[in-house]
């Protein structure tokens, strides 16, 4: 796979730098971040272009926002502004989804656009993704995500896998989905039954889990999984 042009690896190298420089060691920093100190290494020397899993460490366990680790600016365009090449329009859906009891939306209209590095979406989402931004709203899912947190969505991934994956690292999170319930945008965990009911987790202990069947899952649709999110942008 090409690597894209627009990624600078010294510059990140750099930044990673200035973000560990407090530790007394690369070890020290890399099992603070709990990653491998050789990829740690690699990152600090500019070497590699960073994946998703190195991403969401650093940017969770350094309490940085992706942009600020990245050093890009979030970059907002009209849908009829031309993108130049190697950066991906990623539209910003006009709608809430509302970590506990569901936020109303008569329309999901596109607002506007976010523009960022091709090499950037690569990393935070599976090929063939179809990518859309959203806000998330309420606090039955914190801890994992808070009251208006960004929420990067794959509109591509609509159905619950029989067994749930098992997550690849602490960070990953594959059972989170953004879905309609009864005309309420909601974002929670899921988990289909061997009867084929639908359980609806939150993080929040505060809120107990729900169970749909029946008719239930006639008023139900899933959105998307939510393949990354940010508490701090």
């Amino acid at each position: 796979m090409a690597r894209d042009p627009l990624f600078d690896k010294e510059r990140f190298g750099a930044r990673m730098r200035e973000l560990t420089k407090g530790f007394k060691s690369t070890a020290e920093a890399a099992k603070f971040l709990e990653i491998p100190e050789q990829t740690l290494r690699n990152a600090l020397a500019g070497k590699n272009e960073p994946r998703a899993p190195f991403l969401m460490a650093v940017s969770e366990k350094l309490e940085v926002p992706l942009n600020d680790l990245l050093g890009i600016a979030e970059q907002t365009s009209p849908k009829s502004e031309i993108v130049p090449p190697q950066m991906v329009p990623v539209q910003k859906l006009d709608a809430l989804a509302a970590a506990g009891a569901g936020a109303t939306n008569s329309a999901v209209a596109v607002d506007e656009e976010l523009i960022f590095p091709t090499w950037m979406i690569r990393s935070l989402a599976p090929p063939g993704a179809k990518l859309r931004f959203m806000r998330a709203k309420g606090e039955s899912m914190v801890p994992t995500i808070g009251d208006g947190a960004l929420l990067l969505v794959n509109e591509a991934e609509r159905t619950l896998p029989t067994k749930p994956p098992r997550p690849k690292n602490e960070f990953d999170n594959p059972d989170v989905y953004v879905f309609l319930q009864e005309g309420e945008l909601r974002v929670k965990r899921l988990r289909k039954t061997p009867k084929g009911e639908i359980v609806v987790s939150s993080d929040n202990r505060a809120y107990d889990p729900e169970v749909l069947g029946g008719p239930d899952l006639k008023r139900f649709k899933i959105c998307g999984r939510v393949v990354w999110w940010d508490n701090r942008l």
